[in-house]
């Protein structure tokens, strides 16, 4: 197999893979991303994680080469990057992921059973309604993480779903770093820690907020129902 042909079929890409040393696809490197360590300093014990919105599946293997992950189920909208996924998979011969391709403003996740934790990095922001994904996210696991960007205090002027933030339009499915929504809503991160707290959150640890982000302001941080 010539995997510069391969990769190249498959373009554009987001995400970097370094195959036998060689590196392939994006230029974004998933598998050097602080995320991926400051999920486990938050949740060592790994399990069975549920990742959402999985993109190309550079977190998905990342999360998975931890040894104490069982297995990651990653959710992705887009069909054209699971396959861009699961072609990687093959090549880096791992067992632990599985992909699903699914809605995440449609679908009902507590189909997936319950996790050890949830995964959520770079989605929730792309979503018209992101309280409904938190309401189902407490039905399925006791731990979360979460990178988002979020409305800045000083443009959060608009309400939604009784949470306050902005509105911001998206670009559509035909590009696979957005939401598949015309619009998408950001919460304050006031309303994100209530939204969180209000479904059961209750311990909440802001690892990073960043307000000098390019594209807005910006959390990480993890929540848990308990100690």
């Amino acid at each position: 197999m010539n995997l510069t042909e391969e990769f190249d079929r498959r373009k554009p890409w987001v995400t970097k893979f370094t195959i036998d040393g060689i590196d392939f696809g994006g230029s974004f490197d998933a598998f050097s991303d602080a995320r991926i360590s400051q999920f486990f300093e938050s949740f060592p014990r790994g399990g069975k994680i549920l990742e959402l919105g999985s993109l190309e599946g550079g977190h998905s293997f990342a999360l998975a080469r931890n040894a104490a992950v069982e297995k990651v189920l990653a959710v992705e909208a887009r069909k054209e990057s699971i396959e861009k996924a699961e072609f990687v998979q093959g090549l880096l011969k791992d067992d632990k992921v599985e992909f699903v391709e699914a809605d995440l403003e449609k679908t009902d996740l507590t189909e997936f059973g319950e996790f050890d934790a949830v995964f959520c990095s770079g989605l929730l922001y792309h979503l018209p309604e992101p309280w409904k994904l938190i309401e189902q996210c407490q039905k399925l696991s006791p731990n979360i993480f979460i990178w988002t960007q979020y409305a800045c205090e000083t443009e959060a002027e608009k309400f939604s779903g009784g949470f306050r933030g902005k509105w911001y339009q998206e670009s559509g499915l035909s590009d696979p770093l957005s939401g598949v929504s015309k619009y998408s809503f950001w919460l304050s991160l006031g309303s994100l820690i209530s939204l969180l707290t209000t479904n059961g959150y209750k311990r909440i640890n802001i690892i990073q907020n960043d307000l000098s982000h390019p594209h807005g302001c910006a959390v990480t941080l993890s929540a848990k129902k308990q100690d």
